[in-house]
């Protein structure tokens, strides 16, 4: 308990400094933001965007406790908190070089959570759980070319920025519902590490592209390095359905690595593939930003040497549920891992329903209660779980 009591102490901590940041930005009058604090800073930040320098960040706090089921004798209440940091360059302005974005961003991190010590799962829970770091965590260059019709990026980077992405899925608390279960628990590089390596994304038209990408890096999840390159291809359309917008992305995978067989020995190379659909089904007449999307997402992965042989996830999200809050946002999905018959699960795989009310307190403060059911957590003998979660974010 002493654990999560110290934890407790670091997170109340870190609220009252994220109350104390956020109070003058929630004050409206003059008299609750001090022209002599602010002036400065205001005005160098002004002079830095002059120059093409923009200096972004925020800070986030995750609370979370197993509500029931886990394993025995639950440390309680636990959190942990990330503050990041970002320079983004536009080099036409600094440089004179049309086209061009240099951006890095730092991260201090600590962790993990109650989650990973008391909760065994395959899937991640919480997609910010890790262990403490302080490092440059991305730092890439990008060019575009041909009035933005062809983008290139090289440098350290995540690879689900580019790849495996879902529309719709960014602000559920698992991992599941903004990547593809099938490869972030095999070999993708997943929050906090970066991967080295480049991407080229061509706009064929409007409603075509086609991308492409390696990367020389490999996820934690994985109890050896395979070495190799990761190879990543997607194909994706755009467009209108009776004004509202839709998406298709279907795309590969390979890695050049050695990995560890379950039945013993080893294979070159693994591969896999993934789609992900995604729509606004309803929004009202007088709102573009608000109404209801949706999105559905698969993937697959080699059973030999992954544990989840394949994945289905699929999601609703609310945007705006009254016309007096139009940027809170309610979210559900489900998730479903279907576990390779090749290692000893005890159960053929691992489900999760997440469901989420993301409250916007005020400018660049959310609020965001959340909750997790877990059928067969890691396909083993634990009972299933209830996760009970609070995110609270203040971007700046």
């Amino acid at each position: 308990m002493a654990h999560a009591g110290g934890r407790f102490i670091l997170v109340v901590a870190a609220l009252c400094a994220l109350a104390c940041a956020a109070l003058p930005v929630a004050a409206q009058s003059a008299a609750a933001r001090p022209k002599s604090a602010w002036q400065p800073i205001k005005s160098t930040h002004d002079a830095l965007d002059k120059h093409g320098v923009d200096l972004s960040g925020w800070v986030q706090l995750d609370g979370s406790t197993v509500a029931a089921g886990g394993r025995p004798n639950p440390l309680g209440f636990d959190g942990q908190y990330l503050i990041d940091l970002t320079a983004t360059v536009d080099t036409a302005k600094l440089l004179h070089l049309p086209g061009g974005t240099v951006m890095l961003d730092g991260q201090s991190h600590s962790g993990p959570s109650i989650l990973t010590h008391q909760f065994p799962a395959l899937q991640d829970p919480d997609n910010m759980d890790a262990y403490s770091e302080t490092s440059l965590d991305r730092a890439w260059y990008q060019q575009s070319l041909w009035k933005q019709r062809v983008l290139m990026q090289v440098g350290l980077m995540y690879v689900d920025d580019q790849f495996f992405t879902v529309p719709y899925g960014g602000n559920f608390v698992s991992l599941d519902f903004s990547s593809d279960a099938s490869v972030s628990t095999f070999l993708l590089p997943t929050f906090p590490k970066g991967s080295f390596g480049g991407d080229v994304q061509v706009a064929a038209s409007k409603a075509l592209s086609f991308s492409g990408g390696a990367y020389n890096d490999h996820s934690t999840e994985l109890p050896y390095d395979p070495g190799g390159v990761l190879y990543l291809t997607e194909e994706a359309w755009q467009s209108h359905w009776h004004g509202r917008p839709w998406k298709l992305q279907l795309g590969g995978w390979r890695d050049t690595g050695r990995f560890v067989r379950f039945a013993g020995g080893t294979q070159h190379h693994a591969a896999g593939a993934y789609a992900v659909a995604s729509s606004k089904l309803w929004q009202p007449k007088a709102s573009q930003d608000r109404g209801v999307g949706m999105f559905v997402q698969f993937g697959t992965a080699p059973p030999a040497v992954a544990n989840v042989r394949s994945h289905i996830g699929a999601g609703l999200i609310w945007t705006g549920p009254w016309a007096r809050r139009p940027h809170d946002e309610i979210g559900a999905a489900f998730s479903d891992s279907l576990l390779t018959h090749e290692s000893d699960f005890r159960h053929g795989y691992e489900n999760e329903v997440e469901v989420y009310y993301q409250i916007h307190a005020f400018r660049g403060l959310t609020i965001q209660p959340d909750m997790e059911f877990w059928q067969h957590p890691s396909g083993g003998a634990a009972p299933n779980t209830i996760l009970a979660l609070t995110r609270i974010m203040y971007t700046f």
